[in-house]
């Protein structure tokens, strides 16, 4: 049975941490790989654990959604948490992304009315960007998605590999997470991709912003950070651990 969210609690947070992590070439699931001596996972809840809210320590329910068997794994992680500010919940992930995402949704308490969703694979992202993704929430009342814009050339290419025009980089972005959206946008928006699974749209959204707009839900664009790159590939692993070393020595 899972722990219910305090009754003042009104901020949730998943983090999606459920992927099996097969191009990473590990023995265990992405989430519990190491950076820098702490799994991906406590990387981030640790960044959960400095996060402020109009300039007060934040607080809320924190659900963790994690592969079939790593619960304890979870719940271990969790023991670094403020537990006075933070009702842990650990939930087994779904077959997709998106089905994971719903089981995360299903477990927060019923006080909850803003959620992020963030994913492990996003280890260091920075507590400002969390922060500035429930302001554009709260103050907008639309969904917001972090995100950085693209410096390198874009190119469109055919299946042959011949490039066939340059494309504008100025009006694009490239998202990240942990992206914010009140509770009742985002748990109608996925009720609704449930139900209709087989819509090509639907099956390829690849993030939470894209189902939302599906079904005509407004995104606002906050300022990301490079920092927010995604562990996908071996050498990703690498190039955090690098970039965490750099941020460390600057700050």
């Amino acid at each position: 049975m899972h722990p219910v969210a305090h009754p003042l609690f009104s901020l949730g947070i998943i983090i999606v941490a459920a992927g099996r992590g097969e191009r990473l070439g590990a023995a265990k699931p992405k989430a519990f790989i190491e950076i820098a001596g702490a799994s991906l996972l406590q990387h981030c809840a640790t960044t959960v654990n400095t996060l402020k809210v109009s300039g007060q320590p934040a607080h809320g329910q924190l659900v963790l959604v994690v592969p079939e068997g790593q619960a304890p794994a979870a719940f271990d992680v969790a023991e670094s948490l403020d537990r006075d500010r933070w009702q842990v919940t650990v939930v087994t992930g779904g077959r997709d992304r998106h089905e994971s995402v719903r089981k995360g949704l299903g477990a927060l308490g019923p006080s909850i009315d803003t959620v992020l969703v963030h994913d492990a694979a996003r280890p260091l992202t920075p507590a400002d960007v969390f922060e500035r993704v429930v302001t554009a929430v709260h103050e907008t009342g639309v969904g917001a998605v972090p995100g950085i814009r693209i410096v390198d050339s874009l190119k469109r290419v055919d299946a042959d590999g011949t490039v066939i025009r340059s494309e504008d980089r100025d009006s694009l972005i490239r998202a990240q997470t942990p992206q914010g959206f009140s509770r009742r946008v985002l748990e109608e928006a996925h009720h609704s991709a449930a139900l209709l699974a087989s819509h090509p749209e639907v099956l390829t959204a690849t993030d939470d912003a894209a189902v939302v707009q599906h079904f005509g839900g407004r995104v606002r664009w906050v300022e990301g950070s490079p920092l927010a790159h995604k562990v996908t590939e071996p050498d990703d692993v690498l190039l955090l651990a690098a970039m965490r070393t750099v941020s460390e020595q600057s700050s």
